[in-house]
């Protein structure tokens, strides 16, 4: 209220008195208003500016209207300083419409670079992208040079529209213009290179700028978390904090927490959780989203869930992600219970929603909901089944054996079967050993993604399930003839602020011995368990008691073996592995659980 008063005296009565009429206590009658205006000088344009930028600071249509007649009846409404708050207003208010009306009725050449760039501005601001380009073109034509804030906009209109060959002409441009190194230009233009996962490109935006805000450190950290880059997102923060001494946003908070997944890293999460709590970013929704993400992905879906019930605001984004962090950890009867709760709430499932519902109905086995779910989401819903629901679905009925249904679903779709589809039926083929249904789908696979080299491996590995050892071979040699090579699987481990990583069979380790001779005494204590080796998962042509030192040394085991020397006892120690974990590894993980009481 301090601040208002000051700003009242700086002012005529006139502004006075439209500031009361547009404040929270405006229930003065419109006599005394009348009367008061009578005796008053009139408003100049300094003072209409100052209440312009009011109507944008707290965003109102009806008061911006009555505001804008007044500028009109006291001949300022072409006035070069009101004239783009004026388009601003509108903008803000969500009505370009009527900016794009004031806008058409000014001659275009008398117009400057801020009416322009207020009006492309408007139409960035309410997700009209490529009306802003349009308009861009147009002041181009007519020899009017764009400013940075002309730039800003464009920048986030072509990521918006994902033209990645306009952002290369974009920043051409901004060098010719003369303001490549204005802050604002070049946090857009880091941010418009990260959408794209064009890291290079934002970085060396980045390491040119003299000076770097929250934005642009920001921007860059989520640049290189786009492309999963995590150990350098995390570089970056540690920069940010400790040399630039800069506070991180909200922006920083979403960016780091898909690092603290990938890396398993539970404290690290923990740690941005609580600094997001002093820093009051808990209530926005996007920061409760990716730190219910970041737990349920660290596998502790019990507090993401308590996250996700303290969050003041939830919307479908959130109920989305909830549900896929119990599916992730296999609590699949609950997802598919907070996905009926949801519905009650009144809230409507988004096509991704059903996609994440339909996977988590195809991995717990629920093929009879998930069917259901399928069948009637166009008439429920609304939503109309696209290609990743196509693939859920004969994922589903892949994993529970029936892969002739699968097979008629594809043909019987409505779009056009994709890679994603044949790859779902295809992994089910290796698990039931379907060598003629898995040849055809290999086919239409290396055809559709001839650089592929995973499907070239599935189809190895279902020869290979059957003792097919030619055709194995046969395989690898058309990968080496194509020059194709197969991912190679590790396994890693945060361990006091370092990652360790593993690969299968690893000796490279500096305390090798002492992680193998764990190993081998782990082998021991689960088979007296009941452990009992599934050869069927060494997909190479060895001797048996090969076989079993091959399974026992998995990534993933000697990253246990590791940490079970290293982390204390009691302790949750969290594997991450670039690959599907085997199911002998599934099953001998769970009994050296319940032997170490880990």
């Amino acid at each position: 209220m301090g601040g208002y008063l000051v700003i009242s005296q700086a002012l005529n009565p006139s502004v006075v008195s439209f500031c009361s009429s547009i404040s929270p206590h405006s229930h003065l009658n419109a006599n005394s208003r009348n009367a008061r205006h009578k005796n008053c000088p009139p408003i100049t344009s300094a003072e209409f500016s100052v209440l312009l930028q009011s109507c944008i600071d707290a965003p109102s249509f009806d008061e911006g209207k009555r505001l804008h007649l007044q500028i009109r009846e006291a001949g300022f409404e072409r006035n070069r300083d009101l004239l783009p708050k004026l388009i601003k207003v509108y903008s803000v208010c969500g009505r370009i419409d009527r900016a794009r009306e004031l806008f058409d009725r000014m001659p275009k050449r008398n117009l400057d670079v801020f009416v322009w760039t207020a009006i492309v501005s408007g139409y960035v601001k309410n997700g009209m992208p490529g009306e802003a380009l349009e308009f861009f073109y147009e002041m181009l034509k007519l020899g009017v040079n764009p400013d940075s804030y002309t730039f800003s906009a464009l920048l986030k209109a072509s990521a918006e529209l994902g033209l990645v060959s306009l952002i290369v002409q974009l920043h051409s441009l901004t060098v010719k213009y003369g303001v490549g190194l204005c802050l604002s230009v070049a946090n857009s233009l880091v941010h418009a290179y990260g959408s794209f996962g064009n890291v290079y490109g934002a970085r060396k935006v980045f390491d040119r700028m003299e000076f770097r805000d929250v934005v642009s450190w920001s921007s860059m950290i989520h640049a290189c978390s786009h492309v999963e880059n995590h150990a350098e997102s995390m570089a970056l923060f540690s920069r940010m904090q400790f040399d630039w001494c800069l506070k991180p946003n909200e922006l920083t908070v979403v960016s780091l927490l898909p690092g603290c997944c990938f890396f398993s890293s539970l404290r690290k999460g923990q740690a941005i959780h609580a600094y997001a709590i002093r820093n009051g970013f808990v209530s926005n929704v996007i920061v409760g989203s990716a730190l219910l993400t970041m737990y349920s992905r660290c596998g502790d879906p019990d507090f993401a869930y308590k996250v996700f019930s303290g969050m003041e605001r939830r919307n479908v984004i959130t109920w989305t992600s909830m549900i896929e962090g119990f599916a992730l950890n296999g609590r699949f009867n609950v997802a598919l219970n907070l996905f009926k709760v949801m519905q009650e709430q009144g809230l409507k499932p988004t096509y991704i929603t059903l996609v994440v519902i339909l996977s988590a109905c195809s991995h717990g086995g629920f093929v009879d909901d998930g069917l259901e779910i399928f069948e009637t989401m166009k008439e429920t819903f609304g939503i109309q089944p696209g290609v990743e629901h196509c693939a859920c679905v004969v994922d589903m009925l892949g994993r529970a054996g029936r892969l002739d249904d699968a097979e008629k679903f594809i043909e019987r779709m409505d779009i056009g079967p994709s890679s994603s589809v044949y790859g779902s039926l295809l992994g089910a083929c290796q698990v039931y050993h379907n060598v003629e249904l898995g040849e055809r789908l290999a086919q239409k696979l290396f055809e559709l993604e001839p650089r592929n080299a995973s499907n070239y491996v599935i189809l190895s590995n279902i020869y290979a399930s059957v003792g097919r050892w030619d055709d194995v071979g046969r395989v690898r040699k058309l990968m080496i003839v194509k020059g194709l090579f197969k991912e190679s699987g590790c396994s890693w481990v945060e361990i006091k602020d370092k990652v360790y990583v593993f690969g299968a069979h690893d000796r490279t380790h500096s305390e090798s011995d002492k992680i193998y001779e764990m190993l081998e005494e782990l082998s021991d204590r689960i088979v007296k368990a009941g452990y009992v080796p599934s050869k069927k998962y060494v997909l190479l042509d060895v001797g048996e008691d090969d076989k079993k030192k091959f399974l026992c040394t998995h990534s993933e085991r000697l990253a246990i073996a590791f940490s079970l020397l290293k982390v204390p006892p009691a302790v949750p120690i969290r594997i991450a592995k670039n690959l599907r974990v085997c199911g002998d590894c599934h099953d001998a993980i769970k009994l050296i659980s319940k032997v170490t009481c880990r």
